[in-house]
């Protein structure tokens, strides 16, 4: 039995981590486009680390590695090379090096190293852009490439994650099964029947169900939105369900005052939260973590609902 399944088979709520890219922002690390997060890994990785670290001692089950942009396109699009490496080495180095800093993470705070490490898998292009997705063999090549990076690595699970649109989806799940390592699914929607890109929830989600993910997910939406897409998901799928919601002010990007580096704006407390959370667990959630905005201080209020059924 995997990790992951172990953890769903005690049937506690599962406390994934909070956000990586916006947590390094407040932390005063640059995560200038187009490397984004993977930035930190060149500039600050020691950021990187205390930022598990402070997840794990707030009671993350599950941390993840700091992963979303460390595809090769993305060190192409940055004209970045570590040393003498091509794209493909480059991408191939700071993906080992994030998951390293989460393995060290891991053995530094966790007791007995229960904690689980994911690797992340994010959309190869804007996760807010699905009209600029690749072709289908482009997106099964480069997201292999990912996920075997990642899996000669050592991760434990993988969570592909603000998957906006089908066609990614089914490539994302088309490459998954060929690891055999237990996994997560994460979905972007823009209302409770829809996915970013405006295809059907349900679409997506028969697909999905053909490959049976440990877990089916919905990250990167306003905790407000959340409950009616947990309720359209619970009619289609018996896989357990996942929630990590972004409380970022959703005119914060709109905003031309705005800055590449500044700090998202908070809409939620880590109080405010949690009531959001409770009410996700009272639905039949399983997995709960934080996306954009989130901080270790969220993960500490999500933590009160593990060891309760």
């Amino acid at each position: 039995m995997g990790a992951l399944k172990e953890l769903l088979a005690t049937g506690r709520t599962i406390i994934l981590d909070s956000a990586m890219g916006t947590e390094l922002q407040a932390r005063g690390v640059s995560v200038r486009l187009p490397l984004w997060s993977a930035q930190a890994l060149i500039d600050k990785p020691d950021t990187v680390r205390h930022i598990h670290i402070d997840n794990i001692d707030t009671g993350a089950d599950i941390i993840t590695t700091n992963t979303f942009r460390t595809q090769r396109r993305t060190y192409q699009k940055a004209d970045y090379h570590y040393k003498e490496y091509d794209f493909a080495e480059t991408a191939r180095h700071f993906t080992s090096d994030a998951v390293d800093l989460a393995k060290d993470a891991v053995m530094i705070a966790a007791e007995e190293n229960e904690v689980i490490v994911a690797g992340c898998i994010a959309p190869l292009e804007d996760s807010y852009r699905p009209d600029l997705t690749p072709d289908t063999d482009t997106l099964c090549t480069e997201h292999y490439e990912h996920m075997k990076n990642l899996a000669d690595a050592g991760v434990d699970i993988f969570i592909a994650e603000t998957l906006t649109g089908i066609r990614e989806i089914s490539a994302v799940l088309n490459q998954l099964h060929k690891f055999g390592l237990d996994s997560v699914i994460s979905i972007t929607p823009r209302s409770d029947h829809e996915l970013f890109s405006g295809e059907l929830i349900s679409e997506a989600v028969s697909i999905i169900n053909k490959y049976t993910p440990d877990i089916l997910s919905i990250n990167c939406i306003h905790p407000h939105m959340v409950e009616p897409v947990i309720a359209h998901l619970k009619t289609l799928t018996e896989i357990p369900l996942g929630v990590y919601a972004n409380i970022g002010d959703p005119n914060y990007k709109a905003d031309p005052k705005h800055k590449e580096n500044d700090p998202m704006k908070r809409t939620v407390t880590p109080d405010e939260y949690l009531k959001y959370a409770q009410k996700w667990k009272s639905m039949g959630v399983r997995l709960i973590g934080g996306c954009c905005g989130t901080n270790p201080l969220y993960i500490a209020k999500l933590s009160h609902l593990k060891g309760k059924k």
